[in-house]
């Protein structure tokens, strides 16, 4: 055993590499007890070990040169702990938000694969949904140019991450009275669904209630190529006895974030209705 280490020796003893060691020196973290003036060798005394130690330990913990250079500044006791309480709580918020990300993922991956597994476009499907919460600018887009700005601002007022991506959360109202009257191509005001933890001020909020929506899926743009799947859609309820009542959400499935095939593209229309006194027919 001897006191006097090479870079080389403390390096290795420490589970590191002589260039991290070098780095410290240039930082003025952790010096070497020695530098021979003639050969520029560096000498590390074995009692610095702890020292050293302690320094690999923090940057495992997460902190970065700068912190451990204000946790050796003159340390004491309560500077210490306090340090370590601060970092403690940025872990907290860090694993939080990991938490959040990996939900959300995790949402995304059961949506596409229940995409995946919707093989039939341009059928009438009913389905009971529950109530909604919408972030909307109540401002009617008019052009692809007014959409992507619109997009950019209710994105804006998102706080998770990555809310967008592969996600049936972007979508057009399609005002009830443009439906009565066969308005297909009308101007729309474009939402995003919020998530429930979700704080939205009361201007851009608007409910969509709980019932019984019919659903038709299809290929093509946001703005446009929906009114064959709307008049078939509407066609089909006045033959099986349905009335609308209320607003439908035109709801983008598979995007751009997903694909760069434009027959991958897709959206789904839902209508709110109810029946009236025929039977819904067996399909």
């Amino acid at each position: 055993m001897k006191e006097n280490l090479t870079i080389s020796e403390m390096a290795k003893l420490r589970g590191m590499t002589t260039e991290t060691l070098r780095h410290y020196d240039r930082i003025d973290l952790f010096k070497p007890q020695y530098v021979d003036p003639y050969s520029g060798y560096r000498y590390y005394s074995i009692f610095q070990y702890e020292i050293l130690g302690t320094i690999k330990e923090l940057r495992q913990i997460g902190m970065s040169t700068d912190e451990i250079k204000q946790y050796f500044d003159q340390r004491n006791f309560k500077k210490s702990l306090d340090i370590l309480k601060a970092k403690h709580t940025e872990l907290l918020s860090k694993l939080n938000e990991l938490a959040e990300l990996e939900e959300n993922i995790r949402e995304k991956i059961v949506f596409l694969g229940e995409v995946s597994r919707e093989e039939e476009l341009h059928e009438v499907r009913f389905r009971e949904m529950k109530s909604r919460k919408l972030i909307t600018l109540h401002e009617k887009i008019n052009s692809n140019l007014e959409l992507c700005y619109g997009v950019i601002r209710l994105e804006s007022m998102l706080t998770e991450k990555a809310p967008i991506l592969a996600s049936n959360r972007l979508g057009i109202i399609i005002e009830e009275a443009d439906l009565r009257a066969n308005r297909f191509e009308e101007p729309s005001v474009i939402f995003v669904v919020a998530k429930n933890k979700a704080i939205i001020q009361k201007q851009h909020l608007k409910i969509i209630p709980a019932g019984l929506f019919a659903c038709i899926r299809y290929n093509g743009e946001l703005l446009r190529n929906r009114s064959e799947s709307l008049k078939k859609l509407s066609d089909y309820l006045q033959e099986t006895g349905y009335r609308i009542t209320g607003s439908a959400l035109q709801i983008m499935q598979v995007d751009i974030t997903i694909t760069d095939n434009p027959n991958e593209i897709m959206f789904e229309i839902q209508v709110p209705v109810q029946k009236n006194s025929k039977p819904l027919p067996v399909r």
